[in-house]
């Protein structure tokens, strides 16, 4: 399976899921967005279990289980499938490109940042605290419960935002500035916590921390491009739609 099927196929998924957000009661273009979700998932389906029938694969052996644990059924690895498509396709661009957008934004860090690299891991937190990838994540009650005042019932929808926690002033001064030296950044929401921690948590920060020394090393004099400004758009997954910058070509040598 190429890996521009199986992009096409999560695609999908992320406009099911911002246009259910978006609409929580449904709507013609949710309706449409649920339908290509759905038939996409049906192919993912039939991919998992064309791989599951190959011995040693990856599908096969979480179908296996191990010693002294029952295997995953069929439609629980398809399932996972799904999930890790979105920890390791939108959350990760969108991770790096806010950090990017935020580094390059101001010229005086970007330069601090490509003299001494060991600035990169707090900018990058502080890129997850102020704009999280994942802006907000749905749950369902499994009980009654009051929140904060407001009675939950068991089977509500409750809606978190990550954003709106990371910049709760009760935790982080002055929230809403964006600041690299920040002490206590690492505090921030955005891989969640307890048991839904983002497993792929580390894996993000060194691919963020590659890409974005890459772009510091190839790109002399890198720099946002002032006539294509960015922002980050999205209710669900946040990041700009892209990032247009220039940079300094190297002096062409004197020909002899």
């Amino acid at each position: 399976m190429d890996a521009a099927t199986v992009r096409s196929w999560y695609g999908t998924f992320v406009d099911a899921v911002s246009a259910l957000t978006g609409s929580p009661d449904g709507d013609g273009g949710a309706d449409a967005a649920l339908e290509r979700s759905g038939a996409a998932y049906a192919k993912l389906t039939d991919a998992v279990a064309e791989a599951m029938a190959r011995p040693g694969s990856l599908p096969a052996e979480a179908a296996r289980g191990e010693a002294g644990r029952d295997g995953l059924a069929a439609a629980e690895v398809v399932a996972n499938a799904a999930v890790l498509m979105f920890g390791g396709i939108d959350t990760t661009e969108g991770l790096i490109t806010n950090a990017a957008l935020h580094l390059l934004s101001d010229p005086a860090l970007a330069r601090a940042v490509r003299d001494d690299r060991e600035l990169l891991p707090a900018v990058i937190e502080e890129s997850l605290r102020t704009e999280p990838p994942a802006a907000v994540v749905d749950r369902y009650a499994v009980r009654d419960a009051d929140l904060g005042g407001a009675p939950v019932r068991a089977g509500d929808l409750v809606r978190v935002s990550i954003t709106a926690a990371n910049r709760d002033p009760a935790v982080f001064a002055d929230p809403d500035r964006f600041d690299p030296h920040r002490a206590d950044a690492g505090e921030h929401l955005a891989f969640a916590h307890g048991p839904h921690f983002c497993f792929g948590a580390t894996l993000a920060r060194l691919e963020a921390r590659a890409a974005l020394g890459a772009v510091l090393d190839r790109f002399p004099g890198v720099r946002l491009d002032p006539g294509r400004p960015a922002r980050p758009v999205g209710l669900v997954f946040r990041k700009p739609d892209r990032l247009d910058v220039r940079w300094d070509a190297p002096s062409a040598r004197p020909r002899r």
